[in-house]
């Protein structure tokens, strides 16, 4: 199996979102009103996965609506995220680097993909879902569904991102992995599986990809960088400390595997764009 790591835009946050290791009104304001020259700047990844059944996309990173001319535009990003979420992420994406954009220059099509994976639904995860509607399949946890329309995490999911695209919502079932022995498997054989990493968002996934005695762990937010899971540190956004910190933990057992490859987070700087073969 072949993995292709792609930065699909940048996001420029406070130093509380990947390691706030607390979920309160003081970090939430750091977040939103952390000056420019103060923030992080982060990739936001996504991955073309190589796999015997055909092409697999797990996440869709930014839009150009976001950035039309490449560069940080706010006007732009106001006029494409709310307000709040606008000042959160401070969101830009490169020439070339939309997800669209990386496929083509690949020779793949958007209808050349046999399923592209939702991990979860904040924007930096689906905002470029309408670049590659014309796959198969989209598939994403029926949690994660349920919860982004009934509860708290409406206000950072804007649903106009993605609502009327044509997703395929699947159920979690009963499983050894993950902190809630719960997981999707795409093929029925245990070589591309959604596993439950709750914490950032109820619903979340982290990708298994398991190719014969090897595997690699796509984390998606349970993790910012391998800091967290081998320090203990939750990331800042976040709305379950508990559940946060079981994802890490069983992140970590992962990651002590002998067969373990990689683990892979979505938004690590030390993660750079290429191919990965196991």
């Amino acid at each position: 199996m072949k993995l292709h790591v792609l930065h699909c835009g940048y996001i420029q946050v406070s130093d509380t979102v990947p390691y706030g290791n607390s979920i309160d009104l003081r970090n939430t304001r750091r977040q939103l009103f952390t000056p420019v020259d103060e923030r992080l700047t982060l990739p936001v990844c996504a991955y073309l996965v190589e796999h015997p059944e055909g092409l697999i996309l797990v996440d869709t990173g930014w839009c150009r609506d976001i950035s039309p001319n490449g560069v940080y535009d706010p006007k732009a990003v106001a006029r494409a995220l709310p307000a709040h979420i606008a000042s959160l992420f401070q969101p830009y994406l490169p020439a070339g680097m939309a997800v669209h954009e990386q496929l083509a220059a690949m020779g793949v099509r958007p209808e050349d993909l046999r399923c592209v994976l939702l991990t979860h639904l904040d924007p930096d995860h689906v905002a470029g879902l309408k670049h590659v509607a014309k796959a198969a399949r989209i598939v994403l946890p029926e949690d994660e569904y349920f919860w982004s329309c009934r509860s708290v995490y409406k206000a950072r999911q804007p649903q106009s991102l993605w609502l009327d695209q044509p997703i395929e919502r699947l159920y979690y079932r009963g499983s050894p992995l993950g902190p809630n022995r719960w997981a999707i498997d795409l093929f029925g054989d245990g070589s591309v599986q959604m596993v439950n990493v709750p914490g950032h968002t109820d619903g979340q996934a982290a990708i298994l990809l398991r190719s014969d005695s090897r595997f690699v762990l796509l984390a998606a937010d349970a993790a910012y960088a391998p800091r967290n899971w081998r320090e203990g540190i939750t990331p800042g956004f976040g709305f379950d400390r508990g559940k946060q910190l079981r994802s890490l933990q069983w992140i970590a057992s992962m990651a002590a595997e002998p067969g373990c490859a990689a683990v892979l987070c979505s938004h690590d700087p030390a993660v750079a764009p290429g191919e990965l073969v196991f």
